[in-house]
């Protein structure tokens, strides 16, 4: 078997662990090759000859595995994550035994699901068209002010750095939104819109009921105007109800569909898998690209039929 790794060795505090991993991995007359992001391997380098391995394993935090899995969708690679980072909640999402050796031997066998991945298309400050997959949440409003507040901290602080983020964020900028889902159009004023290709969030509530990763769709969500101490009824509801089929999320309006465009005015800071996204254009694009990446799982996974 022919593995390649793509680590990010700056990811978080459990960065190390992939090395453990590889040597569970490594079998006689097998070839493991390892690269590590930065400067002067960038993902669009590390995946450019993915085609030539059996394997390709991808380690660090959401955001380092979201900008590999861009290069990665369509290839028909066996992919499987493994979490280095601070949340890995695309890896929880997955649902796969976390253990090294458990990985290692889920990669050999090289069971796989396939999944979808979001797409989210924007204006950068130069006025550039950008596109990038999304394999969580995309965003703009509330969501995106707390992913930058805990931008410098993170790496230190782990997950609570995203709680004092919110913290900080008393009094959320309300916005108006013009959404168009799939030809609908719905107008709505709230603190933030996020589109989501898998919600499961900590604690394994999912923020959005019925979000999956297979389902061809994404899911739209306007957050309605509110202070952040008076989202506690949704918070609260997220805990007694994790996956939100009995009361639902109250304070959150949804939408299903196959492409949006959201419109925002006044203009709001933007994100994708906890990477900031430097637009002032106030809008964006969003859509499915379905069934894109073959996953490997094992019998753990909530992707196993």
């Amino acid at each position: 078997m022919r593995c390649l790794i793509i680590h990010n060795l700056a990811s978080g505090p459990k960065s190390d662990e992939i090395f453990t991993f590889a040597q569970f991995l490594s079998q006689t007359g097998d070839e493991v090759v390892m690269r590590f992001l930065g400067d002067g391997m960038e993902p669009e380098d590390a995946t450019a000859d993915v085609g030539q391995f059996d394997r390709v394993v991808v380690s660090g935090g959401d955001g380092s595995v979201s900008n590999v899995l861009n290069h990665m969708r369509n290839t028909g690679v066996p992919i499987l994550v493994f979490p280095s980072g601070t949340a890995n909640l695309f890896f929880n999402n997955i649902g796969n035994a976390p253990e090294a050796a458990a990985l290692a031997a889920a990669c050999h066998a090289g069971k796989t699901a396939k999944v979808d991945m979001g797409e989210i298309s924007w204006t950068d400050e130069e006025g550039t068209e950008r596109s990038h997959a999304f394999i969580i949440i995309a965003g703009t409003g509330f969501d995106a002010a707390i992913m930058e507040k805990a931008e410098s901290t993170k790496g230190d602080m782990g997950e609570i750095a995203y709680m004092l983020s919110a913290l900080a964020t008393p009094s959320p900028q309300v916005a108006h939104f013009t959404i168009e889902c799939d030809g609908e159009v719905h107008e709505l004023d709230g603190i933030g819109c996020m589109v989501g290709n898998t919600a499961v969030i900590q604690n394994e509530i999912n923020l959005f009921p019925d979000c999956r990763m297979n389902d061809g769709m994404i899911d739209i969500v306007v957050i309605e105007p509110a202070k952040t101490v008076e989202l506690l009824p949704t918070l609260i509801a997220g805990v007694l109800d994790k996956t939100g089929k009995a009361i639902g999320r109250p304070q959150f309006t949804m939408f299903q569909a196959r492409e949006a465009h959201v419109a925002c005015s006044p203009s709001m800071g933007m994100q994708f898998d906890g990477e900031l996204i430097h637009s002032n254009a106030g809008s964006f694009s969003a859509r499915v690209i379905p069934q894109c990446l073959d996953l490997i799982i094992d019998g753990f996974s909530n992707l196993t039929e």
